[in-house]
């Protein structure tokens, strides 16, 4: 009886060790995942007002270069600088990211 007794209190004991170590590993990767979630709905609500913004202001001045020039060269201006614009953002991005 009292071998089966230390068998139980072994394998108890190979339990809680298991447990507290898979516990710590458990709560890091919880962590990681909510920093992640975190960071994804932050950057997905930036991009958007992002877009909305430029959006607008694209829009204004097309209205505006419209009164100096063709309202078809307005657009193609305002295309072109907003290309570029976000051409070397995401190259600073790209830059950024692998230092």
């Amino acid at each position: 009886m009292a071998e089966q007794e230390k068998s139980t209190f072994t394998e108890r004991l190979v339990q809680m060790i298991i447990q507290q170590a898979l516990g710590g590993v458990r709560k890091s990767i919880e962590r990681f995942v909510k920093h992640a979630v975190r960071l994804i709905v932050m950057a997905l609500s930036g991009i958007i007002f992002a877009v909305m913004g430029v959006g607008f202001a694209a829009f204004g001045i097309v209205r505006l270069l419209s009164s100096l020039m063709p309202n078809w060269l307005a657009w193609l201006v305002v295309g072109i600088i907003l290309f570029l614009l976000g051409l070397s953002l995401t190259l600073a991005a790209l830059i950024t990211s692998r230092g």
